[in-house]
């Protein structure tokens, strides 16, 4: 027979439900209005879209851009931000499922390794878009002029590491909720 929760365990329950319903509709707007307002900086920002390339991608700023050193920029600034977006959207589901109650479950587990792998992988995406967007943004400059800049910083290792504290703890949360199913079966 199981034994019915607490008061003060139903009141946590509750707050985590009402927490997580709000997180998912705030990553909800995020998702949806990240790219908006990247547009509405990039078209009305003093820098124009030229400058939020150069500062988003950390390139150098040598002289104006042409064409296809833009049009490389705009596909390397696509790939982080894309990462970005996913990981945000595995971030969301999580919410939603905690916002239904679905908490100690193997599915929780998995998108938390999810998210892990986003937040692990855009470290070294990071690397070597900022990498490629130097060579881009400078392609155009006589020989001897271009550059290619490679930089690994203390945030670039926290990224990873943070991102690998996410998987290793999807995978405890998927080996509770296992343990956890196994246990209330025996009952």
């Amino acid at each position: 027979m199981p034994v019915p929760p607490s008061d003060a365990s139903a009141a946590r329950l509750a707050r985590i439900v009402r927490l997580s319903r709000i997180m998912a509709g705030v990553l909800l707007v995020m998702i949806a209005g990240l790219p908006v307002l990247l547009v509405l900086v990039a078209v009305f920002g003093s820098g124009g879209v030229d400058g939020l390339l150069l500062e988003a991608l950390n390139a150098p700023a040598t002289g104006s851009l042409d064409a296809s050193s833009r049009a490389a920029l705009l596909l390397l600034a696509a790939v982080p931000l894309g990462l970005t977006l996913c990981g945000l959207e595995i971030l969301r589901r999580l919410f939603l499922a905690f916002a239904q109650g679905d908490i100690l479950v193997p599915a929780s587990g998995l998108r938390l390794k999810r998210i892990g792998i986003v937040v692990a992988c855009l470290a070294p995406v990071t690397i070597l878009t900022r990498a490629a967007a130097s060579v881009a943004a400078t392609w155009s400059n006589p020989p001897g002029m271009r550059e290619l800049a490679v930089g690994f910083g203390s945030s670039d290792l926290l990224a990873i590491i943070a991102g690998m504290l996410l998987v290793i703890l999807g995978w405890a949360l998927e080996e509770a909720a296992r343990v956890a199913d196994e246990n209330r079966q025996f009952v």
